[in-house]
């Protein structure tokens, strides 16, 4: 059978309108405008066609890759043209190929939102989509993700083991915790998951859950970790009781605790210290 999976079926360049352009430049400046290329893209994963985004930049390659995985669920949280840039073509102007998928049934992709599912095979199939962008090195490949992407991220390196780094900033990492702080998650992963039995749900739900998979992620990703100390969504506590797991089996990792933190780093400002650390670190491992 013909493997189709990462084929892209459609490929177009965005251009912003001068208010979203004006927030860009506010927030960073006129370079991620004038020396990147953003595409809104679908491509193929199981069959489905998926949306997503490729950013780079306008120079000829090649050029290490970002897988980034975004947060949220349904069309909460996903991509837009806007945030294609602000996230990704900032990323972009550094030096990188930066792709991010919406997953499928979201934003007008094919299938339904399979959050904590399929919704890995989404992202890992941005794999396949880069070997059909001639600026992307794929022997230099980092994956990236806050919230449930980074729950994608912690998955994801425990999954395909080539990565030469990761960064999680308020990742999930303990689905079973957090519906004991989060009654509104609870609801959520109720509706998600409350068909199982009892066992098989707690059972699915820490295949999911990084910290009860720590001990089987690779020693040679090292993860960098950064969450904000006022994180109401994702409490830090989360990110902690994962570390203490990474520091018991030796995985390589950098946590980073921001003060005053909160969910959503562009509103707080914390962005520029999360941009700061994780452009080093993909500078070290890249």
């Amino acid at each position: 059978m013909i493997d189709t999976n990462g084929i892209i079926r459609s490929r177009e360049k965005i251009t912003l309108n001068k208010t979203s352009a004006a927030a860009v430049v506010r927030l960073y400046d006129d370079s991620v405008l004038t020396d990147t290329v953003v595409e809104e893209i679908s491509y193929l994963s199981e069959g489905l066609e998926i949306n997503g985004y490729i950013t780079r930049p306008k120079s000829s390659g090649p050029f290490p890759v970002l897988i980034w995985n975004r947060g949220g669920s349904g069309d909460k949280g996903a991509l837009t043209d806007l945030n294609a840039f602000l996230v990704m073509a900032s990323t972009a102007v550094w030096g990188y190929v930066v792709l991010g998928t919406q997953y499928r049934g979201n934003m007008g992709s094919e299938g339904i939102e399979d959050w904590g599912g399929s919704d890995l095979t989404d992202a890992l199939n941005m794999l396949k989509v880069a070997e059909n962008i001639p600026e992307a090195d794929l022997s230099r490949v980092a994956i990236e993700g806050p919230s449930r992407g980074g729950m994608t991220t912690y998955r994801a390196i425990h999954e395909y083991r080539k990565f030469k780094c990761g960064i999680v900033h308020a990742g999930v990492t303990d689905v079973i915790e957090l519906i004991k702080v989060r009654p509104d998650f609870g609801r959520f992963i109720e509706r998600r998951f409350g068909h199982l039995p009892d066992d098989q749900k707690q059972s699915e739900l820490k295949k999911i859950s990084a910290v009860h998979f720590a001990r089987e992620l690779p020693k040679d990703v090292p993860l960098l970790i950064m969450h904000g100390d006022n994180d109401t969504v994702i409490p830090i506590e989360q990110s902690y009781a994962l570390v203490e797991e990474l520091k018991k089996y030796n995985i390589p990792h950098e946590f980073i605790v921001l003060p005053g933190g909160t969910h959503v780093a562009l509103k707080d400002g914390s962005y520029k210290e999360i941009d700061r650390h994780r452009k080093a670190w993909m500078e070290r491992y890249l």
